[in-house]
């Protein structure tokens, strides 16, 4: 019995990140973050993520079905009193250090200033 359920997880081939975001129409940067959150089932092997076509569409079906009415990965729209969702540390600290930059070290381009 577990050799037909190898089995058939090995009939298709595996996805790897790339091809997993294109069929679900994401970044592949989305893919890697869901996995990592938790959030996306993956198959590892080694360090590899890996994916299979029927694991992602189960998946996919759960999530339509959980979620009726707001689309895949919840609503971009917050309830009234809701918390604000936080940056990346990484775009977090790339918007503070452009905020920090003087105003005139940018303009230097366009109007020739």
């Amino acid at each position: 019995m577990p050799d037909e359920i190898e089995l058939g997880l090995l009939s298709e081939p595996l996805l790897d990140c790339v091809a997993a975001a294109e069929l679900l129409n994401v970044r592949v940067s989305w893919v890697r973050d869901a996995t990592r959150l938790g959030q996306l089932p993956c198959l590892r092997v080694g360090r590899h993520l890996r994916f299979t076509r029927a694991m992602l569409e189960e998946w996919l079906a759960v999530q339509v079905s959980a979620t009726p009415g707001r689309g895949i990965g919840g609503s971009s729209a917050r309830a009234p009193g809701a918390p604000r969702a936080r940056f990346r540390r990484s775009t977090q600290a790339a918007l503070i250090a452009s905020l920090a930059e003087s105003p005139n070290a940018k303009r230097g381009g366009r109007d020739g200033k």
